[in-house]
């Protein structure tokens, strides 16, 4: 394999195709290089925090317009006779399409070699060099790395372990009995979202006292140690087991699944839930979190799951809690990565048809519902795609 001592990529608004192949041992350079405008000084410095740890010299190249072609010409020409005698290779993936347009007919000129990594197959061609061989970008990143690339610094990765036995023993149980449970989950998650302040739920109604499949799921929560319920009233044992009764056990169940899928799809390089980030591009911090995210052959998945409730019972849209949930997975994929992100929306309600609609032009991967219990297989067909 030819492996460049130095990598020229473009920065504009994608860094996997830039930082996945300078994090591959087998072709990690001793130096970056990162073209980029003062616009984009925020991005260059993200990239540059993710490669420096790893031993890797990252240098700045400024360009003051994105879109001139002649400027960067003149600037990539000023860099190729300063490096002319250096082993120095073009990654074309990155950058505005004038940044990949100048930068490739200099290093054309300079026969220097330039290559491109497929967003789709993560694999990298070489565009003027028929005697070099393709070959797949190794999955080495991890989250926090992943996604601090692409301006999101990971504050909390959230659980990096298996589930233990006796949550995902419920949390099949939930799932398998959606039908049944649908309605008494809805209220015991009422129940736990009103005692976020004190662990302490309201009074319960006369009604839910006499509610039997409520007082049977009660049970089975106070069984495996989450919650007493005593005094008609809900206690329960800290902050993260009010969490996992108020829907976070949808979280749970599908993270315990990707977390069981790494031995059948060993591309599955690094799992998390709960991974809350910051991102502070304009200087005003904005926080977000990802319910559940893992990355595979180089590419971000995101999963949002719900709980809650999102059409009435005459089939109509109750409020816009899901339109909100999709929305914010299609802000997500595009901030996170645009094309190598995959994001999905797991629900334990059904969507209406409009939202239906929405995900799919979207391109949001939706299971819900009755079909949660076919989601193993769900998450397979989705990252085998």
């Amino acid at each position: 394999m030819f492996k460049p001592n130095i990598h020229l990529c473009l920065v504009h608004n994608t860094a996997t195709s830039n930082v996945t192949p300078a994090l591959d041992p087998d072709f990690r350079p001793d130096e970056v290089i990162l073209l980029h405008s003062p616009k984009e000084d925020y991005h260059a410095n993200c990239m540059e925090a993710v490669l420096k740890p790893v031993g890797i010299k990252v240098s700045r190249w400024k360009i003051q317009d994105t879109r001139d072609v002649e400027h960067i010409c003149e600037r990539v020409l000023e860099l190729m006779i300063e490096k002319e005698n250096e082993n120095i290779a073009l990654n074309v993936s990155g950058g505005t399409r004038p940044m990949s347009i100048a930068a490739y007919e200099v290093f054309k000129e300079f026969d220097k070699p330039i290559f491109y990594v497929n967003p789709e197959t993560d694999c990298i061609s070489w565009i003027n060099r028929k005697d070099f061989a393709s070959f797949n970008v190794a999955d080495r990143i991890k989250l926090p790395a992943f996604l601090h690339a692409h301006g999101a610094e990971v504050s909390d990765q959230g659980k990096h372990s298996g589930v233990p036995n006796e949550l995902r023993h419920l949390t099949k149980q939930l799932v398998q009995y959606a039908e049944v449970l649908s309605k008494p989950l809805s209220a015991i998650n009422w129940l736990a979202q009103q005692a976020e302040k004190d662990l302490k739920s309201p009074t319960l109604s006369i009604g839910q006292q006499n509610w039997h499949e409520l007082q049977v799921l009660i049970n089975q929560f106070a069984e495996i140690g989450l919650l007493e319920y005593k005094q008609d009233c809900l206690y329960f044992k800290n902050e993260e087991a009010r969490f996992f009764v108020n829907g976070g056990w949808l979280e749970v169940y599908t993270y315990g699944l990707l977390y069981g899928l790494r031995s059948d799809i060993p591309k599955i390089q690094d799992v998390g839930r709960s991974v809350e980030l910051n991102r502070d591009s304009t200087g005003k911090a904005v926080k977000n979190e990802l319910d559940v995210a893992f990355l595979h052959n180089n590419h971000l998945y995101i999963i949002e799951c719900k709980t809650k409730r999102f059409i009435n019972t005459n089939n109509e849209q109750a409020d816009s809690h899901a339109a909100d949930a999709l929305y914010k997975l299609d802000t997500l994929k595009w901030l996170l990565g645009g094309i190598h992100t995959k994001v999905m929306l797991v629900s334990y309600q059904p969507l209406s048809p409009w939202d239906k609609q929405r995900a799919k032009d979207l391109e949001i991967e939706t299971c819900t519902a009755n079909q949660l219990v076919r989601l193993e297989g769900a998450l397979k067909r989705w990252i085998n795609n």
